[in-house]
């Protein structure tokens, strides 16, 4: 998959799991919970879900910039 191209749900997930190391190690995770029209609901838990790093939305938007990230 190319940077901007149509993402599916498997890119989705598939950028969660590479975050898992750095969640795991902030008491943290990450599930997505949906992923239609360009928009990816995710449900993050423990610290890292206040945090002001934004990572998750980070990742995605690296590779898929006109995904929408709604932190749950």
């Amino acid at each position: 998959m190319t940077k901007g191209s149509s993402p599916t749900t498997e890119d989705i997930k598939e950028i969660l799991e590479s975050l898992e190391c750095i969640l795991t190690a902030h008491d943290s995770c990450a599930e997505l919970l949906s992923f239609r029209e360009n928009t990816a609901v995710i449900y993050c838990g423990g610290p890292c879900k206040n945090c002001d790093n934004r990572c998750i939305e980070g990742a995605i938007k690296d590779r898929f910039p006109d995904v929408e990230v709604i932190i749950k």
